[in-house]
């Protein structure tokens, strides 16, 4: 996201965020200080009386901040935005230059999403490093595979929990765990609650996207090549090629016909 010229010179560490206006104090959490964000970036000399205005104004933002106590002589509960998304939601909101230059540039982005996508992506690319890049190629590329994964399901008779099932056909061969299993590992190493995980892919490296999405394709061809229909049976396949896959890609057994060509 493009963010006020302000905040390219903020700077952050441990216990505050710094820029030439002031400093705003966040926790260990990572969850700064609403008072601070009124004050330094809203431009306010009393946080206390905006504060009071926007939750009349604006009383959603309440469920989005918490009540913490900073460390110091005395220190009273002060508001904190929960997490990132609120900690931006609350920002729109501030009076002042900075919220008023992000609310304009928030409609610009949102207008570019809405009517030229694939220029919005374009100029996110460009922002990215080599690996970055290659994260977001290897995740497109895996969306396509899918698609063309599902249709021939679809085109094979599967219904309902018979997708679920050809998934984990997939990712159990290939990743060692089911689509339920990868997620408890992702909330796990990541700290969040196992829901607030809502696919698997969005957090697999290169390389696991780029081996599912392999054995996806085999799969899908595999389902082509052989008259095979329903949910039993779909699964069935696409188990088979995950594991075939999954021994190919790890040198553990030879392509046919390869003692000919050595």
């Amino acid at each position: 996201m493009i963010l006020p010229q302000k905040w390219p010179q903020v700077k952050c560490d441990m216990k505050h965020w710094t820029c030439d206006d002031g400093s705003i104090r966040v926790n260990s959490a990572g969850q700064p200080s609403i008072f601070d964000m009124i004050k330094t970036l809203g431009g306010k000399k009393n946080p206390w009386d905006c504060w009071r205005r926007l939750i009349e104004t604006h009383p959603e933002v309440v469920a989005k901040c918490e009540d913490f106590r900073f460390t110091g002589r005395g220190q009273r509960d002060t508001p904190v935005a929960k997490d990132k998304e609120a900690t931006f939601y609350i920002l729109g909101l501030l009076p002042g230059e900075v919220g008023r230059k992000y609310r304009e540039q928030s409609a610009k982005l949102f207008t570019k999403w809405l009517e030229d996508p694939a220029a919005l992506v374009s100029d996110l690319a460009g922002q990215l490093d080599e690996d970055g890049q290659k994260l977001v190629e290897a995740r497109l590329k895996g969306k396509r595979t899918r698609h063309m994964f599902t249709d021939v399901l679809k085109e094979r008779g599967v219904q309902q929990h018979g997708y679920a099932h050809c998934t984990n056909a997939i990712y159990e061969p290939v990743l060692g765990a089911s689509a339920r299993g990868l997620k408890g590992r992702i909330a796990e190493r990541e700290g969040v609650a196992i829901a607030k995980v809502k696919s698997p892919r969005d957090h697999m490296t290169i390389s696991e996207l780029g081996d599912v999405e392999t054995a996806e394709r085999v799969a899908e061809g595999q389902l082509r090549r052989h008259d095979i229909y329903g949910n039993y049976g779909c699964e069935r396949v696409s188990r088979r090629a995950a594991e075939y896959t999954r021994k190919l890609l790890d040198g553990e057994i030879d392509i046919p016909g390869m003692e000919t060509v050595i």
